[in-house]
């Protein structure tokens, strides 16, 4: 059995014009990429990169104009397998807001398993064990729309775990939140993804949510043009900056630093990795 969940073989991808029949220019081109089993990986591209329509062949949202799209070797073109492979892959969308259907909490997380014909006694087993999952237990008789931006991002993310999905991709989920809301949301999704095995794919902006998975993606124009771990990725920081990506924050100090006369060895990339390296620069120092 392949070790990966989702296949993605040379995809080319465009949406349909104005007109009958007319196709716009290509969104995806060519893309080649594999989601590991119970991997965490990162995708990042500036707006218009093709990320986002990636997100919706995964789960058979939209199918390819050519190449294939398998989600545990299942092709996404196959309509009647769509309800299987949305039940296999959940999406969280940017805007919880938009996810949110029903007035109380828990009944919003049960909504996906219902549709899905789960059992109802099974359901409130699962609508429990999703919530205590994200941490939002104690919020389950609440009104969603009284949450913060982090709390209802949480109770979307758990409604896709009643779902009892293999892998959860998220679609810029912080990208409306403050910094207290990022920082739940990325908690969550990576306590999910390291004590849980759920495979995680993560769209993001931000650097520093992406130098903690365990591969990162870049996209450019509808193409990949980098994949591998966080340091392989950002050390190539001129290939980042041509496609309007940066590094991390703490890549950006070390390039400021390096410029000043102080080299600080290896490629750290998060404060923790700075701190081990200005100790080993200043412990070498004679």
């Amino acid at each position: 059995m392949s070790e990966n969940i989702i296949e993605i073989k040379d995809v080319w991808f465009s949406y349909d014009g104005d007109e009958e029949g007319e196709k716009l220019p290509p969104v995806l081109k060519g893309v080649t990429l594999d989601v590991k089993k119970g991997e965490f990986l990162a995708i990042l591209g500036h707006n218009g990169s093709g990320k986002s329509t990636l997100t919706r062949l995964c789960n058979a949202m939209s199918h390819p104009d050519k190449g294939t799209v398998t989600v545990e070797g299942m092709d996404t073109s196959d309509e009647e397998l769509e309800y299987e492979i949305r039940s296999r892959v959940g999406v969280v969308m940017q805007n919880p807001d938009n996810q949110i259907v029903a007035s109380i909490v828990e009944e919003d997380v049960a909504f996906g398993p219902e549709n899905l014909g789960v059992e109802p006694a099974l359901i409130r087993e699962r609508v429990d064990d999703a919530l205590k999952r994200v941490g939002m237990y104690d919020y389950r008789g609440h009104e969603p729309h009284k949450l913060s931006g982090g709390q209802k991002q949480r109770v979307a993310i758990a409604g896709v775990i009643a779902m009892r999905t293999d892998c959860i991709i998220l679609d810029e989920p912080t990208a409306m939140l403050d910094p207290i809301g990022r920082k739940e949301v990325m908690d969550t999704i990576l306590d999910l993804n390291r004590r849980l095995g759920i495979t995680v794919v993560l769209i993001t902006h931000y650097m520093n949510e992406a130098v903690l998975a365990d591969r990162v993606a870049v996209m450019d124009n509808g193409e990949i043009i980098l994949c591998g771990t966080p340091k392989e990725v950002f050390s190539d920081a001129s290939k980042l900056c041509r496609v309007g990506l940066d590094t991390t924050q703490t890549g950006m100090l070390c390039e400021e630093l390096r410029k000043r006369g102080v080299m600080l060895p290896g490629t750290p990339l998060t404060p923790g990795d700075f701190i081990v390296a200005f100790q080993k620069y200043i412990g070498d120092r004679p």
